[in-house]
């Protein structure tokens, strides 16, 4: 087994192709009260939790969520969950995501789920995959004071873990996260193409996890990790 003992996964975009149905379930929401959105580019707020959303949004939204702006908020924020969840079926894993997390089982590697998104989402989300049963648990937008890239959510997937942050890799697809899991004292892993992502080690997707993982053991790995914070390819 590797000398890592665990992983914290984040979900969207890492996981599951679910950004788009984020973004389906904001537009939706933002066009049923007449605010328009085009502004903030083709694919925005990736990696931002909603909350945060909200306080970007809110100014359009004038009070058409009603003047209270408490209520506002979760008026907002159920209608966006209430979309995403009704379209939940559209989720797909990424390449190579049901395999990486398989593998890992068989490993014995604790796992966590580690989102900005709400519980439900979360949920939804992991259930697309069928590996529920695999995660010791998750950490979602409901369980923390400060979300990603604050430190907040992977310092809590270490108690859940009952692991050290030198035990522990995040695999992580935004610069949020992966500033959120550096911020814990976690190793990380980026996956896709955001080149921006402090990272320890970067791959295009997850199907070559599996080897990736195996090779944590290699003499040589220990020299690769005193090169962090810099974008390693092998």
């Amino acid at each position: 087994m590797s000398r890592a003992r665990a992983v914290a996964w984040d979900v969207d975009g890492t996981l599951v192709d679910s950004e788009p149905l984020h973004l389906q379930a904001l537009q939706a929401v933002c066009q049923a009260h007449g605010v328009d959105i085009t502004d903030q580019g083709a694919t925005p707020f990736i990696g931002v939790a909603i909350a945060q959303v909200w306080r970007i949004l809110a100014p359009r939204f004038g009070q058409a969520l009603g003047a209270d702006p408490a209520l506002a908020e979760r008026t907002f924020r159920a209608a966006v969950t209430q979309h995403y969840l009704a379209h939940a079926h559209q989720v797909r894993p990424m390449p190579g995501a049901r395999e990486a997390l398989a593998y890992l089982a068989r490993q014995g590697v604790r796992m966590v789920a580690v989102s900005s998104s709400e519980r439900p989402i979360v949920m939804a989300n992991l259930r697309s995959l069928a590996s529920v049963d695999l995660f010791c648990g998750s950490i979602c937008l409901e369980d923390v004071q400060q979300p990603k890239p604050a430190a907040e959510p992977f310092l809590r997937a270490l108690a859940v873990l009952e692991r050290t942050a030198a035990q522990t890799w995040a695999v992580e697809d935004s610069v949020s996260g992966a500033r959120s899991a550096r911020a814990a004292g976690l190793q990380v892993l980026v996956v896709g193409g955001d080149l921006q992502a402090p990272c320890d080690h970067r791959m295009p997707d997850l199907l070559g996890f599996p080897s990736w993982w195996s090779s944590l053991d290699r003499p040589g790995h220990n020299s690769l990790l005193e090169s962090r914070g810099l974008p390693l390819l092998e």
